[in-house]
Parts: structure tokens; C-alpha cells; sequence
């Protein structure tokens, strides 16, 4: 059972357009199985402006059966931040100056939970059919200044057991543009507060 390519990273709970995918990432993509990936090798990583930040329980991953006899069933969990140093220091240069590459990982007893679930939802003939997909949302945000109604462009990638490296998924997405197509009522300012007006600030780097 393989994902639908492409899998799409999402921020501020906005479903990014799988049109933003590049068609040179499809064919990685295509090769991620859902019933097999290793979970403890997946990766989601998110560039940023560096004046906003992802904040920490606000990145999660959806992972949705949909069974050949009808119904819905999907588990969500909260990825973590990567802080280890030594995996860290091995990253591509990902993030263009004056950006934020922040990289998110399952927890141990999230990925336990999740494999169970696909266990039950994938595994076996008579599971032979289901259908599933896989997504990642990063629902909170802050921001170091003012928007000053600029652009604030996303890119996101995925990495996992099969692609063996970080694929890009969405370039450039402009998340303020976003925003207002989903509802032009919503102020952005709100949307994304100022730092220093929540808890858990993100401590990932900048790019020099």
C-alpha cells in the first residue's frame, strides 16, 4: 500500500496544495510504503524565515486507513523536535541564509502506537485493498517581528527509509497567501503572535 504521492506538509493547519509538489519529487515520493516505512528513520523538516518559528507539540502527523468496505480511521500524533547534535550536524544545507530549517521526528511511543495501527489497518489478507495516506501539519507558530504584510515563504520536505534523504515537497509556498485563500477574514497577525507571547520557543538554527 503506497502513499498517494505526494505526501503534503501543511503549516498553520492549511492544507498545502500537492500542486506545489516539484515532478522531480514524485518519483521518491512514490516509492514511500506506508505498510513498511521505517517510522523511527521518518523525518519532516520545515524552512523558515528565521524571524518565525514552529513551536514545539504544534508539528503532528495523521496517518489515515480507509478501508475497501467503507469508513475512516486515522491516528494523529505530535512529532518532536530533533535535537540530537551528532544527526543535526549531519544535515544537508537545507535552509538558504537568513532561513530556519527545523527537523521533526516521531516520539518512540508514538511510532509504536502508529505501527500497531497500521499493523491492524494494513497487514494481512484481509486487510488486502485499504487504502491510506499519510500527512503532517505544523498548527503553531510565532513570529520574532512584524509581518508587515511580506510574504512568508514555507518549504517543507520529507525524508524516510525509502527516500533515504531529504525530498523536497512544497518550495516557496506563501503562507500569508494561503491563509486568505481559506479565509479571507482571518488576520495573519493572529494567526501567527509574536514570540514572546507564547511558551516553548523553538531553539533550532538559523542559517548563517
Amino acid at each position: 500500500m503506497r502513499i498517494p504521492p505526494p505526501a503534503c506538509l501543511v503549516l498553520a493547519g492549511l492544507l498545502a496544495a500537492c500542486g506545489h509538489v516539484p515532478l522531480t519529487s514524485l518519483p521518491k515520493l512514490s516509492k514511500i510504503d506506508i505498510r513498511t516505512t521505517q517510522l523511527a528513520d521518518l523525518r519532516a523538516g520545515i524552512s523558515l524565515p528565521a524571524d518565525i518559528r514552529a513551536l514545539p507539540g504544534g508539528v503532528t502527523m495523521t496517518i489515515v486507513a480507509l478501508p475497501k468496505d467503507g469508513g475512516r480511521h486515522e491516528r494523529k500524533v505530535v512529532l518532536e523536535e530533533v535535537r540530537d547534535a551528532s544527526e543535526l550536524a549531519k544535515l544537508p544545507v537545507l535552509a538558504a541564509p537568513g532561513r530556519r530549517f527545523t527537523v521533526f521526528r516521531l516520539s518512540d511511543g508514538d511510532a509504536a502506537r502508529v505501527s500497531a495501527f497500521r499493523e491492524e489497518m494494513f497487514v494481512g489478507p484481509q486487510n488486502s485493498g485499504n487504502r491510506g495516506s499519510l500527512a503532517m501539519a505544523a498548527e503553531k507558530a510565532c513570529r520574532l517581528g512584524d509581518l508587515s504584510g511580506k510574504p512568508i515563504p514555507m518549504t517543507s520536505y520529507l525524508k524516510t527509509s525509502e527516500t533515504q534523504d531529504y525530498v523536497l515537497l512544497t518550495r516557496d509556498v506563501d503562507l500569508g497567501e494561503a491563509v486568505r485563500s481559506v479565509d479571507p477574514k482571518l488576520d495573519l497577525a493572529t494567526a501567527i503572535p509574536p514570540c514572546d507571547a507564547v511558551s516553548g520557543l523553538s531553539g533550532s538554527r538559523a542559517a548563517p
